[in-house]
């Protein structure tokens, strides 16, 4: 190999990484135009529970917002089985094993 080749093989990939970081520049810069967004992650949108049924079907609960949806996933469509409304977070629990409100229930002092 003489010393013209090496340096074409260095242009040449000096050409492709500039065409990879001017295409990857260009997508972060307008690709929001074309509905594109880079790195924006929804925050409404979280898979809550999932089981699998056999080797290629799941059943999965999604939570969109104030909704759960129960959705079955296989190679041969996905279906929506059932929506409801999400249920409220529990509330935390005490770190003395008592309830919320502070006593442990049982007769009154």
């Amino acid at each position: 190999m003489d010393l013209l080749s090496i340096l074409k093989a260095i242009a040449a990939l000096a050409f492709v990484l500039g065409l990879l970081l001017g295409g990857a520049y260009l997508l972060r810069k307008y690709g929001s135009r074309i509905g594109l967004k880079a790195g924006a992650a929804s925050q409404d949108l979280k898979v809550v529970e999932w089981r699998s049924l056999d080797m290629r079907r799941k059943l999965v609960v999604v939570r969109w917002g104030e909704r759960e949806h129960l959705l079955s996933l296989a190679p041969t469509g996905d279906v929506l089985v059932a929506s409801r409304d999400a249920p409220p977070a529990f509330a935390p629990v005490p770190p003395d094993g008592g309830s919320p409100g502070g006593h442990k229930g049982g007769a009154a002092q």
